[in-house]
């Protein structure tokens, strides 16, 4: 393996991005669940809610009914609102990052952090058109977005990640 070193940026839409990809494929059962299940689960509760009402009427007692399913319905906003809210605090997301990969691991470098992680402390890594999440053992998660990386680079990293990361998509 050769040694890569990587310039880019975190946007806040890169960190939304990356968010969703974590959450679709979070090892937390409960966290793919938020993300998955409970907006398509509000779907058919709404939906029979509808189907119920059509049929047999609405009356003022059953209009509270709808309000849960629609909170289920509605978590990718919640979602979506949370993780604008982290990103706008986490301050070592904004500004120029660095990651050095070798034999190693991976070396990361921001204005106010940096350190090294072993390839065993990663578990798993996932991978969409926007960029790439690292899962560490921990359960914590590293951000790579693809928008500032070479074809080369982007290869490169799958590469790399599919042969040094345990449990590897």
């Amino acid at each position: 393996m050769d040694a890569m070193h990587f310039e880019y940026e975190i946007s806040e839409q890169d960190f939304l991005n990356a968010q969703r990809l974590a959450g679709r494929n979070s090892p937390v059962r409960s966290i793919r669940w938020s993300h998955t299940g409970m907006p398509v689960l509000g779907a058919i509760l709404v939906v029979g809610w509808i189907g119920f009402a059509f049929t047999r009427g609405v009356s003022s007692h059953s209009l509270a009914i709808p309000i849960f399913p629609s909170l289920f319905l509605l978590s990718p906003l919640f979602h979506k609102w949370n993780a604008k809210s982290t990103y706008a605090k986490a301050t070592s997301f904004h500004g120029p990052l660095q990651l050095d990969a070798d034999e190693g691991g991976l070396f990361f470098r921001g204005v106010a952090f940096s350190g090294k992680i072993g390839w065993s402390n990663f578990s798993n890594f996932f991978e969409d058109e926007n960029g790439f999440v690292l899962y560490q053992n921990t359960g914590v998660f590293n951000i790579l977005p693809k928008r500032q990386l070479s074809a080369e680079q982007i290869s490169w990293l799958r590469d790399n990640f599919q042969r040094k990361i345990n449990g590897s998509n």
